[in-house]
């Protein structure tokens, strides 16, 4: 006769003491873990967390537990709890919501050991959802009788908690109709709620399951941080009442904070805030972020920046503002790179869950990070998806977005606010009209400017004339208006398209300044982190510090890494003919503090010959729109409202056309999935294509609700396209680094010798790594951790890394 087990006897784990957690608790702790984190959809969440480890109520994962004489991962447990779910389903009321509630459970309980998959196949043939149904649930491997057997000593009370989910997708769906979706694309956009919804309720089990086993490890319970806003808007109140409001510029400012201080009392929605450069935009977001959490009772501030170099910026300007320490990490979370976790290292332990989970109160990332989170399929990365739920998430630098992925980063913020109760808000200095693409699928609030548009802002802050050519000029022609510019004005920032222009018209200009009048400094991402971190503190130590201050010549010559977030102040810039965002963004390093009462020109020039740009058509196309408007408009302002929203308009038309230097389409705002005519934003929302396949094959509809390729996305998605590679290379501290991970030492030391080899690495492409491979340039130096290093002669003191055609050009 067949043993049966009682709830007592069910395990779920054990750990290394022999000490083990009953089956009952686990699945009731993760449950309430999951319903508690936020209060919409917890009845959803509850379910999935009673259910989902409900396949370890069989003798054969006891004695697998007990024994440990099956290899781990061999004794399925995850599908069974989806089985329970179908069985559910089928035994209910037919509905769109029950079937949507099923599909929903079944994803997130069968898979939160892993990621979510694909509904169904590239083929339109593998309909995931089948696996759970019928004779499969008879596989000897599931043990599936004998687990129903066991279910009632769980007391999981299955069937009330499925149809209170119900109930929370009826509620879901009818949120999802009344929150105004655009009529061209209602049915892609409510399709693609769908599939994020199943990635909150998936975020949600995979963490509530992750804590109650850390929980048991820890033998602590879990502590919610809540946050205390109070505290934090009072730290920065006293911050702004002690700035120097003295100056114009600073009055302008506190005006603009003000004005967001007051929008702070605004209901959740997707708002936008304009400011100038040099307005103060940082601060004032913060402040409306700050008050608008404690008034609307958000759980995090979400600040996202689109570049490493402005996160680390702005998390010192954070701590700075709010009186926090370089090692209090538990207000603020810098989540921005990855580093190999010391699983030695406590502190890095808590490091890496605080980053997996992002439940501190402030949270500042990546647009990187952003995107790669919400797109991908893995849980992992998706645990920290439902803390995105009811907080404030600031989008610095939005202009900066990724063409590219504008569909799908509009259909993640209108979801993220309309159906989870986040309030998004889009900074920039000139604002791209997202919500005016084909798709027309930005949610933005009914009146969505913090600032009112009549204010004199713009006109008070103005600091710069934009003097744009259209007359061509080659680079030695360029290097001398610009060694011209810097004897008139004393200092002069250059900026161009590529890397090789900024190498060669470094060295023009180095020849040209044979009485060594200036200091020089080159800056590009061929340099490493500490590079060009030394480069910058450089230029600050030339420019002027204060009103009054001469400071000593200097020239720069960069390509755009320059243009966004970094706080220096040139009093001419000169621009290779871009973008208008591009331009107006280099604009910005010009006059910023106003050390010059009347505006200072920003000389425009187109460049001859910039054949590189074949391989760079997003800022091909952006230089030939302005050069286009430039000439249709030639006595309008280039720093007009009406010209930025020209030029932007101009470019949501023009992208969609776009080619590569093969004549290939590129140009789709949806998300183009490499080698493959899908988009990400078709395989994320009705998938048309594979449903149309199906149908193709067996003459029938497809009989699910979603049809969503979760792993074929997530596989796929990459901010930065195409592959890169990092290597060391030669500068400052990395030779000694790089011995001391050769050294006998522990695990620990070797960890943090790497995470300090970070500063001294660079990203190569493709294209860059197979030519330097070919020139053997590059060595692994350290066979434990992968570690490859740049040849020393590959790498310039003053131009970063070189490829071997560069090197008898530039190394004289």
């Amino acid at each position: 006769m067949e043993h049966v087990l009682m709830s007592e006897d069910l395990l779920a784990r054990k750990d290394d003491a022999g000490n083990t957690q009953t089956l009952y608790d686990h699945l009731h702790n993760t449950a309430k873990l999951a319903a508690g984190f936020e209060n919409r959809s917890s009845a959803t969440a509850y379910t999935a967390g009673v259910l989902h480890d409900s396949g370890k109520a069989a003798d054969d994962f006891k004695q697998y537990l007990l024994t440990g004489n099956r290899k781990r991962g061999e004794v399925v447990h995850a599908k069974q709890g989806a089985f329970i779910i179908d069985d559910c389903a089928a035994n209910s009321p037919s509905s769109p919501a029950s079937m949507i509630t099923a599909e929903v459970l079944e994803l997130a309980i069968a898979n939160h050991h892993g990621h979510l998959p694909d509904c169904l196949d590239a083929c339109g043939k593998d309909i995931y959802f089948e696996r759970l149904t019928g004779e499969n649930k008879n596989a000897e491997q599931y043990h599936y009788q004998e687990i129903l057997s066991h279910v009632p000593s769980l007391d999981l009370d299955i069937d009330t908690n499925f149809a209170n989910s119900i109930a929370e997708t009826n509620s879901l769906l009818k949120a999802i109709d009344s929150c105004g979706l655009s009529q061209r694309n209602a049915r892609n956009s409510r399709d693609f709620f769908l599939g994020l919804y199943a990635k909150y309720i998936y975020s949600r089990l995979v963490d509530a399951d992750r804590v109650d086993a850390a929980n048991f490890t820890a033998r602590q319970p879990y502590a919610p941080q809540t946050p205390n806003w109070d505290e934090l808007t009072h730290r920065l109140e006293n911050a702004i009442s002690d700035f120097d409001a003295s100056s114009e510029i600073s009055k302008i400012r506190m005006r603009i904070s003000e004005d967001c201080l007051a929008a702070s009392t605004r209901d959740t929605g997707i708002f936008r805030l304009g400011v100038p450069t040099g307005g103060g935009k940082t601060l004032a977001s913060l402040r409306f972020a700050l008050h608008h959490a404690e008034k609307t009772g958000k759980h995090h501030i979400i600040y996202i920046t689109p570049y490493l170099s402005i996160t680390e910026q702005t998390v010192q300007v954070f701590r700075n503002v709010l009186g926090l320490g370089e090692d209090d990490n538990e207000v603020l979370l810098e989540h921005y790179s990855s580093v190999v976790p010391d699983k030695d290292d406590e502190k890095e332990q808590q490091r890496r869950l605080a980053a997996e989970r992002w439940d501190k109160p402030i949270i500042v990332t990546t647009m990187v990070q952003f995107l790669e989170t919400v797109m991908s399929a893995k849980a992992t990365k998706l645990r920290k998806f439902h803390n995105m739920a009811d907080s404030v998430i600031v989008f610095d630098e939005i202009q900066a977005l990724p063409t590219n992925t504008i569909n799908v980063f509009n259909e993640v913020v209108s979801f993220l606010s309309k159906i989870l109760g986040s309030t998004i808000l889009l900074c920039s200095a000139t604002q791209p009209l997202l919500e005016q693409t084909d798709r027309n699928n930005l949610l933005l609030s009914d009146e969505p400017d913090l600032i009112d548009f009549n204010n004199d802002y713009a006109a008070r802050l103005r600091r710069t004339n934009i003097v744009a050519s259209s007359h061509e000029l080659a680079l030695d022609d360029f290097a001398t208006e610009i060694y011209d510019k810097a004897l008139e004005n004393g200092n002069c920032l250059a900026v161009v398209n590529l890397k090789s222009e900024a190498k060669r018209l470094y060295q023009l200009v180095k020849e040209l300044d044979v009485d060594h009048r200036f200091t020089l400094v080159h800056l590009s991402t061929a340099m490493c982190g500490a590079h060009r971190k030394d480069q910058l503190a450089v230029l600050k130590e030339c420019l002027p510090k204060e009103s009054g201050d001469p400071g000593r010549p200097v020239i720069c010559i960069s390509t755009q890494l320059i243009e966004a977030g970094v706080d220096i102040s040139f009093s001419c810039v000169i621009r290779a003919m871009a973008g208008l965002d591009s331009i107006l963004q280099a604009a910005g390093r010009c006059n910023r503090n106003g050390e010059s009462q009347t505006p200072k020109n920003v000389y425009v020039y187109p460049i001859k010959d910039e054949s590189g740009l074949k391989h760079l058509p997003e800022i091909q196309l952006g230089k030939n729109i302005t050069d286009q408007l430039i000439h249709d408009y030639p006595e309008q302002d280039l720093l007009s409202e009406f010209m930025i929203e020209e030029y932007y308009r101009a470019y949501l038309i023009r992208y969609p056309k776009l080619k590569d230097s093969k004549s290939r389409n590129i140009g789709t705002m949806d998300y183009s999935i490499p080698g493959n005519e899908e988009t990400a934003y078709d395989l994320l929302s009705f998938n048309r294509h594979r449903r149309g396949l199906y149908c193709n094959r067996t003459g029938e509809q497809y009989p699910y609700a979603l049809a969503q390729a979760f792993q074929t996305v997530g596989d796929n998605f990459r901010v930065i396209p195409g592959g890169t590679t990092d290597v060391v290379v030669h500068y400052g501290q990395a030779k000694e680094l790089i011995d001391q991970l050769n050294d006998e030492g522990d695990f620990a030391s070797k960890i943090k010798t790497l995470r300090s080899l970070q500063e001294y690495t660079v990203s190569l492409f493709d294209y860059e790594r197979k030519a330097l491979d070919k020139s053997k340039s590059i060595i692994e130096e350290n066979g434990d951790f992968g570690v490859l290093v740049l040849n020393e002669e590959n790498y310039s003191q003053e131009f970063g890394f070189l490829l071997e055609a560069e090197m008898p050009l530039l190394m004289k």
